[in-house]
């Protein structure tokens, strides 16, 4: 009993050491990863102060991922502020107060509102909003010193100091040097990163590797699996691949010995069996190789999968990041659904990933509900830079600037315009609230004519069951419709896109309802009305026949001409411009696109060789109307027959308000099960848009509600 007795002790004494050491080591990573988090934030701050802001502003962002934390949110909503991204830096300040009152970041949201109410009274010029920003970065700067002087990393290290002239692209070989030897988390990842930058992606997997032992973090497991893909890490030496490799050569050697054949065969029957087993055999050749290919990528996911724990894969960082992995193991279906659950969800949470990828989507499609976007979009707001953020957030192994480069980037775009662009709501009529009429626009291919079935509605953020699809051919001045057709006849144009542009303009007058009226503007350096609209279509088409390509390219003035061309016309009235340049003149495009809106004429957009897809897709957005993009000048008679099929293709949709009556700016979301397409807009009832501030969620008066209405004043 006694010996029973002893081992008992002994066994209890063992699993106590044990359960002593394996809790030690877990308290030694805990603290190597708060190390890890202090020294990350100091070099943060170090680069917001030397004006690194880019830098500063990831850098914050990927420590925010590892774990959340006071520091990185101060730092996250500064660097927003010192990239005069004021709107963003509210939006997170509000994300982030949301969990707790904080000083700092209210101190820092005041300044944001303050300067934006100022640039909204003021008459906004270039010189003003330099003046503005450098009078919010001076009053920023304290805020900065202040979380900067509560952090406890060693300040005066010559690693961390190293660290910061490799992030903000001082470092160079002797900098990465003094980290070699140094074993700090900080030096490993500092390491990783510009391993990467020289392309080096063995190392940067090896070290990455040795990152994610020890700190496995989303980003450390999002970087090993990405890392792993671009040097093909998991189909070494992998069974599958060398049995795949072996039949690819294999038939390698079987297609080489048809070609043989081929060439000595002279019987014409005996050349095309041959000539059918050549293309049977170079078809499965190319299977195999995107099979082989695929493997990387699909063990990277599955490694994903199998290390993220499941509270984790519900974020918006693990579906881009398994999205990206689908997309480069060539199986886009599924890449398409990670990605769309992503950007189809309502919900923006704190978390870094999620911030960045909302403010990338409002760039992409202007779809911030409450903000008076214009065409000025700061340098930090610009859709590239966003789309570095998230690059690097998420570890991606790719040239952040080059973008014809990154398939995936352009797969993402495309997707954002199936999506926000296949259904745009070109009108809200709330003038008998609370009855609200929407008019939506299906701009993309459907077999059919939509029915109710195929709609669905959130209104104020509350499925909407109860509504009525209206036959559009039966209200009032539906029947008729005008266009003006807006031409750049700049000197790009000359050649091969003037023709293939006027045989394309020719066929989409010949081709339309003979009911709607038709106009022709060209546009160089000034803009001319060529043909009035109306219904007698041979005087554009003789009026384009002798247009002949010259000068530069003002789109402002074609606009403009277009809209007065069109402006006394009954019924829907639209704007169909092609361009193949940059327009000269974006400083006044604004205040054509909002006498536009105002007179609720729509704006479709046709942009090829040179053309400035982010500009036009811009225009097309703000005026309800939609982008294409033609690959070539060939492209243009047949996308000049979609945009004739798009303009028609409206329906209106009536439903009653009963979320939230009391409130009179409100908002409205569309969807269809075509293609998962989705349209949001903001809506005001009865207070004109620019007295909102003022009235917002008042009661509109009674006469200037039956005069007026919400519908004729509303914005996007």
């Amino acid at each position: 009993m006694k010996k029973k007795t002893k081992y008992i002790i002994i066994a209890a004494a063992v699993l106590g050491v044990a359960a002593a050491v394996c809790g030690g080591i877990f308290a030694w990573k805990i603290h190597k990863k708060n190390a890890l988090i202090e020294q990350q934030n100091y070099v943060a701050s170090k680069l917001l102060e030397l004006g690194e802001y880019e830098q500063g502003r990831i850098l914050s962002a990927q420590t925010e991922q590892m774990k959340a934390n006071a520091v990185s949110e101060r730092l996250l909503v500064l660097a927003a502020g010192f990239q005069t991204d004021y709107e963003v830096g509210v939006i997170y300040a509000d994300k982030y107060l949301e969990q707790g009152e904080d000083k700092i970041i209210s101190s820092a949201k005041k300044i944001y509102e303050e300067t934006l109410k100022a640039a909204e009274e003021a008459d906004l010029s270039a010189q003003f909003y330099v003046d503005k920003a450098e009078e919010a970065r001076q009053k920023l700067l304290p805020l900065l010193l202040q979380v900067q002087n509560g952090i406890s990393a060693g300040k005066n290290d010559e690693r961390i100091l190293a660290v910061v002239d490799m992030m903000s692209g001082r470092g160079d070989a002797a900098t990465a040097a003094i980290l070699e030897d140094d074993d700090s988390l900080l030096s490993q990842r500092a390491q990783v990163a510009y391993a990467v930058q020289t392309g080096d992606y063995g190392k940067a997997y090896e070290k990455a590797e040795e990152l994610y032992l020890e700190s496995s973090t989303f980003e450390n497991r999002a970087r090993v699996a990405n890392l792993s893909v671009a040097q093909g890490t998991y189909a070494a030496e992998d069974e599958k691949t060398a049995k795949l490799q072996e039949r690819q050569a294999k038939l390698g050697q079987d297609l080489r010995e048809l070609e043989g054949q081929y060439a000595q065969e002279t019987l014409n029957s005996k050349k095309n069996k041959l000539i059918q087993r050549i293309e049977d055999l170079q078809r499965e050749i190319s299977e195999l190789e995107q099979e082989i290919n695929a493997i990387p990528a699909l063990k990277a996911i599955n490694f994903m999968e199998t290390t993220t724990p499941i509270k984790e894969r519900n974020t918006v960082a693990y579906k881009i990041e398994i999205a990206q992995l689908y997309y480069k193991a060539g199986r886009s279906d599924q890449a398409r659904e990670y990605l769309t659950e992503v950007i189809r969800d309502d919900q923006t949470d704190a978390d870094p990933v999620s911030l960045i990828f909302a403010d990338f989507l409002r760039v992409c499609t202007n779809n911030d509900l409450q903000a008076n976007w214009s065409y000025m979009p700061t340098e930090y707001s610009d859709v590239r830079v966003l789309w570095n953020r998230l690059v690097q957030l998420l570890g991606f192994v790719e040239d952040p600037y080059q973008y014809d480069a990154t398939p995936f980037y352009n797969f993402v775009r495309n997707l954002l315009d199936e999506l926000y662009n296949g259904l745009i709501i070109r009108n809200i009529d709330a003038t008998d609230f609370p009855t609200v009429r929407v008019t939506v626009n299906v701009a993309m291919e459907t077999e059919r004519t939509l029915e109710k079935q195929d709609f669905s509605l959130v209104e104020m953020g509350e499925d909407l069951k109860e509504f009525e699809l209206l036959n559009i051919e039966e209200l009032k001045d539906t029947q008729t419709m005008s266009v003006v057709l807006v031409v750049d006849h700049s000197g790009s144009m000359d050649g091969p896109p003037m023709e293939d542009t006027k045989q394309a303009v020719a066929n989409f007058v010949k081709n339309i309802n003979e009911t709607i009226g038709v106009g022709l503007v060209i546009f160089d350096d000034s803009a001319q009305l060529v043909e009035p609209v109306s219904e007698n279509k041979r005087g554009v088409l003789q009026g384009i026949a002798s247009v002949h390509a010259d000068g530069g390219t003002n789109i402002y003035s074609g606009l403009k001409m277009a809209g007065e061309a069109i402006e006394t016309r009954e019924g829907r009235r639209v704007v169909i411009l092609l361009s193949d340049g940059a327009d000269g003149n974006t400083e006044m495009i604004d205040e054509v696109l909002e006498e536009l809106v105002r007179k609720q004429i729509y704006v479709y957009t046709i942009g090829f060789g040179g053309a400035d897809t982010e500009y036009l897709s811009y225009i097309a957005r703000k005026c309800g109307g939609k982008f294409i993009q033609a690959d070539s000048s060939s492209m243009l008679g047949e996308i000049y027959a979609s945009v004739g099929e798009y303009m028609v293709n409206d329906y209106v949709i009536e439903f009653n308000v009963i979320t939230k009556p009391e409130e009179f700016t409100r908002t409205i979301k569309v969807l269809t099960d075509m293609n998962d397409a989705f349209a949001e807009r903001a809506y005001h009832v009865g207070v004109p848009y620019d007295e909102i501030q003022a009235e917002q969620n008042k009661p509109p008066l009674a006469d200037y509600f039956q005069q007026v209405g919400g519908s004729a004043m509303e914005t996007e």
